[in-house]
């Protein structure tokens, strides 16, 4: 129950928004800087990769203009001095190389670099160009891995620190039985061909920014709805008649109108309230005494007709006097809110409106205690409990939990009333049997409580042929 509270926390819903806020902006700022920085790495590594084709091209140009014993003497010279941009050996034959797993880069590069070699080297008609490993990378007609040859041969030009670059292999047959070998790396920023723009350090660095603005606006939030929550109990303890403090005016300027709303309602309906005690304070003193010197000349009169129709009209404005001023006692009884045990409430009424137990029965139960006010949900049930046992021979009563709420069904097994008549009944002074005494406020009275806690009162016609009463009790609103 209380993660459920707590998730449907202003703080945790605007902590969640906003993380889902911060997720997506930063998955689209990514797309969109990954989008551009692809194209221009894309552009970038064409001219690289020209660059690179056009060199090659004009190493191919220069050893085919050298005589055929002379190439190799000049290979020789070029391995030893070290440095070279290019590791370039003259084979007899093709050399198979195990190619790379196709990509959109590779395909880039390797149709520009064949683009350049066949428009610088017309008369050339086998050119091959390929991407593979330095573990799969072959050379010389004997076909030697690279890591055998002497450290100046080669490392020089095909290797790069701690990486493990993919080597370009371009094969050019420049005579019958002779192909000019050069193998190289792509320059820095291209050395591994494919540009990984997020790593693992940056997106730790993405998750601690937004982790960090989470946190950052959680207080800032909780800080905020502090005065809504004051706001909020002060309104509870508005209900219970306690003298309610002004609430600090803070916060948002949105924030501070609404308290300052809510402390001037306050001071109105505390006005309000005291007026309307002195009111009543003020009828119940004035009114009883003329009542009761009518009821004693009434029953000074002689005639016997005359002395028993003064009589009954004077109990009846009695009657009707003291159920209003009842009617506000009860709907407005000053007590502490406090948790409530429906099960002991209803034994308790239970035993107290009748000695006979036979005539009450009740059925299931009510697990969790609920806040209210005790003595005016007693009033509420009792009055209920009364009415079925009034009209009514025994009374059913059920108990139960529902998922946010409390219910209490009272079933009677009197004769029940007419369906045109079910909404009225809640009406003050209104009666359906006039025969039975009583001054037409119990139901009031009951419907007056049940929604001054935040439930409901509602009137249907029972499965024993009486009238039910159906009691609920919201538990997020008592």
């Amino acid at each position: 129950m209380r993660i459920k509270t707590w998730t449907r926390s202003l703080v945790f819903r605007t902590s969640i928004f906003l993380l889902l806020v911060i997720i997506l902006a930063q998955l689209l700022s990514g797309m969109i800087w990954y989008q551009h920085a692809n194209e221009r790495d894309k552009q970038g590594l064409t001219n690289t990769v020209k660059s690179l084709a056009l060199s090659a091209s004009s190493t191919i140009s220069f050893f085919q203009t050298l005589p055929s014993e002379y190439r190799h003497l000049v290979l020789n010279q070029l391995r030893n001095m070290g440095g070279t941009r290019f590791f370039v050996s003259l084979n007899n034959h093709h050399i198979e190389t195990p190619p790379l797993p196709d990509s959109e880069r590779k395909t880039l590069v390797l149709n520009e670099v064949k683009q350049v070699l066949s428009s610088e080297l017309q008369d050339i008609p086998n050119i091959s160009v390929e991407f593979t490993q330095r573990d799969n990378l072959r050379v010389f007609n004997n076909e030697l891995p690279i890591d055998e040859l002497p450290l100046l041969w080669a490392h020089y030009s095909l290797s790069f620190g701690a990486l493990n670059p993919p080597i370009l292999v371009m094969q050019v047959e420049v005579d019958e039985n002779e192909w000019f070998y050069l193998a190289a790396v792509l320059p820095a920023p291209y050395v591994n061909l494919e540009t990984h723009y997020f790593d693992i350090r940056e997106w730790i660095t993405l998750l601690l920014s937004a982790l960090l603005l989470l946190i950052c606006t959680w207080f800032v939030v909780r800080k905020e709805i502090q005065p809504i929550r004051e706001l909020a109990k002060a309104a509870t303890l508005m209900s219970s008649r306690l003298d309610i403090p002004q609430v600090e005016e803070r916060g948002s300027n949105e924030l501070k109108a609404a308290i300052r709303a809510f402390n001037k309602m306050n001071r109105r309906i505390d006005s309000h309230i005291k007026d309307r005690e002195m009111l009543f304070g003020a009828i119940s003193h004035d009114l009883k005494t003329p009542i009761a010197c009518l009821k004693l000349r009434a029953e000074m009169l002689d005639d016997d007709t005359d002395r028993e129709r003064f009589t009954r009209l004077a109990n009846d404005l009695d009657l009707m006097v003291k159920g209003a001023l009842q009617c506000i006692k009860e709907t407005d009884i000053h007590e502490e809110i406090e948790p409530i045990d429906f099960n002991q409430l209803i034994e308790h009424i239970a035993t107290t409106v009748t000695p006979e137990t036979e005539r009450i029965q009740i059925q299931g139960s009510i697990e969790s205690e609920v806040a209210g006010k005790p003595l005016a949900i007693k009033r509420c049930i009792q009055n209920l409990v009364d009415n079925a046992l009034k009209y009514g021979d025994k009374v059913n009563i059920q108990l139960f939990d529902s998922a946010d709420a409390v219910n209490i069904i009272i079933d009677d097994h009197g004769e029940g009333v007419d369906e045109a008549i079910l909404d009225k009944l809640c009406q003050p002074y209104y009666r359906a049997n006039k025969t039975q005494e009583g001054s037409g406020l119990g139901l009031t009275i009951s419907q007056s409580i049940a929604k001054a806690h935040g439930g409901s009162l509602a009137l249907s016609h029972s499965s024993f042929g009486g009238l039910r009463a159906t009691l609920s009790f919201p538990r997020d609103s008592l």
